[in-house]
């Protein structure tokens, strides 16, 4: 790390501890915090927000030296953009009412609105019309016929548990083939779902994929739509997460690494935790907030389930690639869809000025794009648009990054049965709340939060029980 960002990290850390000064006194006078949350997501956050104002001293420890997790938000060309998580709306309760606490100023990506839509059909570009749109609606329709029956309650599996089990198995490449669709209705819903699983479609389930479409109107393509992609927070997701460590004043430790976590015997119960650097911190609890697929990273005493670092180490199907792309020119306000074999599976319009566009773009396979190379995003887009020109790109490798290991998650095929019971599945005083796992909107900022929430409500009933 430059001499720079070093001292960016120390100044950001200072900043943040300083918010910690009129912390609340401890209530368990034989350690070192009441509760300590690990991961700086928005699960860590909010669950550090919440115990704090549950009056427990919290230590909030994140690996980064930054807070947010897979959330990030940076500058590109002189705009805001988001390298992690990016759009949100009304649908998803949680994100929403912190939204409406804070009073976040939301915008539109302009891309998530157009006539101007393009894939490709047998290496030649090919403008979607309004009857090819009107077949994809149908097509998404077919798709997810069966979603109310399915997730009659997105937000309670156990309701329908038979019937989701009943196609668990099934994964969403079995079912699109299963329709009757077009070559360019089978095209559109690849790009769909590849980008919504940022994977080969045959990585998901089938049962998994209309879980988040029943969670934004069951059967209604826009809204779906709306939901996943076009909302965002103006002055970017960082400001939501700086909103909610200012409002509970938790102490913050960045660039801090976590490597065992274990309940210790005897009457009082504490939770150690011990760094990577080998320094022991004492609490009355742990919230682990991390990604499933870094768990298995860590020691734990006891250890976990055996499925849980089985799931962790297979990884969740989040493993593609998203970049942002300026072109010279203007090319307006396009969307691009491709087949899930192609590099890029969805690319629209983030920002367009008049020498310029700015282009988010999804690829479900980080492989077969070069986030960092303007040349390779150029020919992935080119299949769209040949006259296209790339000028510059900016991406972030969440595959890669040791703290992530992955991007949004979903489940593979079987993965409610065989695992789904064991995730976030609390070891006495260690609790689990990654924004993984859970009902709802889990992948998203809204299951980040939620799953803080969560775990700050298991927490202080269990510790109001020993007070």
């Amino acid at each position: 790390m430059s001499a720079a960002k070093q001292a960016e990290a120390r100044t950001e850390e200072e900043d943040l501890r300083a918010l910690s000064a009129n912390r609340p006194a401890k209530k368990f006078p034989d350690v070192d915090y009441d509760v300590i949350v690990v991961g700086g997501g928005f699960s860590g956050v909010t669950a550090a927000r919440d115990c704090m104002k549950n009056g427990y001293q919290t230590l909030l420890l994140e690996a980064r030296n930054r807070l947010g997790g897979r959330v990030f938000s940076s500058e590109f060309e002189g705009h805001k953009i988001e390298l992690g998580g990016t759009w949100i709306h009304w649908a998803q309760p949680h994100v929403w009412a912190e939204v409406q606490r804070y009073g976040h100023e939301i915008i539109e990506t302009p891309g998530a609105v157009t006539d101007q839509m393009w894939t490709q059909i047998d290496g030649a570009p090919y403008r979607i019309t309004e009857s090819d749109f009107g077949e994809l609606i149908e097509a998404y329709l077919a798709y997810t016929a069966e979603a109310r029956e399915i997730w009659a309650r997105p937000y309670d599996r156990k309701f329908s548990w038979d019937k989701i089990i009943e196609l668990d198995n099934i994964a969403a490449s079995e079912k699109l083939r299963s329709l009757n669709l077009s070559n360019v209705a089978y095209r559109l819903m690849e790009a769909v779902l590849s980008t919504a699983i940022h994977n080969t479609i045959d990585q998901a389930s089938y049962v998994e994929t209309l879980r988040y479409m029943s969670l934004s109107a069951y059967s209604d393509f826009p809204t779906f739509m709306d939901a996943i992609a076009r909302y965002k927070l103006k002055d970017g997701t960082e400001s939501l997460i700086n909103d909610i460590i200012e409002d509970g004043g938790p102490e913050v430790r960045l660039s801090t690494v976590v490597a065992k976590i274990e309940n210790l015997d005897g009457h009082d119960k504490k939770v150690r935790i011990t760094t990577e650097d080998g320094a022991q911190i004492a609490c009355a609890a742990v919230i682990v907030t991390l990604p499933m697929n870094v768990l298995p990273n860590v020691e734990f005493s006891p250890p976990l389930d055996t499925g849980v670092k089985d799931a962790g180490a297979l990884r969740h199907p989040g493993q593609g690639a998203k970049v942002y792309a300026k072109t010279i020119g203007s090319v307006g306000n396009v969307a691009y869809l491709g087949a899930e074999s192609d590099p890029i599976n969805w690319a629209m319009t983030y920002k367009d000025e008049k020498d310029y566009t700015l282009l988010v773009c999804f690829g479900n396979d980080r492989e077969r794009l070069d986030i960092y190379d303007s040349q390779s995003v150029q020919e992935a887009l080119a299949l769209f648009n040949p006259d296209i020109q790339i000028a510059s790109v900016v991406g972030y490798d969440w595959v890669f990054d040791p703290f992530s290991q992955g991007t949004y998650c979903s489940y593979r095929p079987g993965w409610f049965q065989k695992y789904s019971d064991m995730f976030q599945k609390d070891i006495d005083r260690i609790l689990f709340a990654s924004g993984d796992h859970g009902d709802g909107w889990r992948g998203t900022i809204d299951g980040a939060i939620a799953a803080g929430e969560s775990a700050a409500r298991r927490v202080n009933l269990a510790l109001k029980e020993v007070l």
